[in-house]
């Protein structure tokens, strides 16, 4: 939600208790910094709302956050270790994930057909099914996330990867 639309519904305060805009009015080196560490409160906030509704979701499906976040991760099949680092998990951690999704039946260990000598992770149909219901079910809801059209996801996306 931008700075604005949370002053409109705040009664133009922002989370940091200033009138929106005000902050960014000041100069020098304190007011940018002000700016920044209100954006940063910002991004803690979402990240713990997100984290919130990920493990909430997870739960509905009978998954910790992890596992939900690695059958979500597996749209196609990939190497451990591109897993690991698109769940931001060690990859002793994802060993022990795929273990446990293993046992669940939704996913499978093989080897990569470029490299045998490397494992890829696949998910099975009862994981396909899972994912095509745990995925809405994440996004739906998800806080932020939610209300965004496409144009707003990719000016997100922009921002947090700059």
């Amino acid at each position: 939600m931008s700075e604005q639309r949370r002053a409109r519904s705040s009664g133009g305060h922002n989370s940091t208790g200033h009138v929106a805009g005000q902050a960014g009015a000041a100069a020098g080196p304190a007011a940018d910094r002000s700016v920044r560490l209100a954006a940063f409160d910002e991004l803690l906030r979402v990240a713990i709302r997100l984290r919130r509704h990920v493990e909430q979701v997870a739960r509905e499906y009978d998954l910790s956050a992890p596992q939900a976040r690695l059958v979500i991760t597996l749209e196609q099949p990939l190497r451990m270790q591109l897993a690991a680092e698109l769940t931001a998990c060690e990859p002793s951690h994802l060993t022990a994930l795929a273990d446990q999704l293993e046992q669940l039946g939704l996913i499978t260990r093989e080897p990569d057909p470029d490299d045998r000598r490397v494992r890829q992770l696949s998910l099975t149909t009862a994981g396909r099914r899972l994912r095509a219901r745990l995925v809405p079910a994440m996004l739906d809801a998800a806080p932020v996330i939610a209300d965004l059209d496409e144009a707003d996801c990719a000016t997100l996306r922009r921002l947090i990867d700059s």
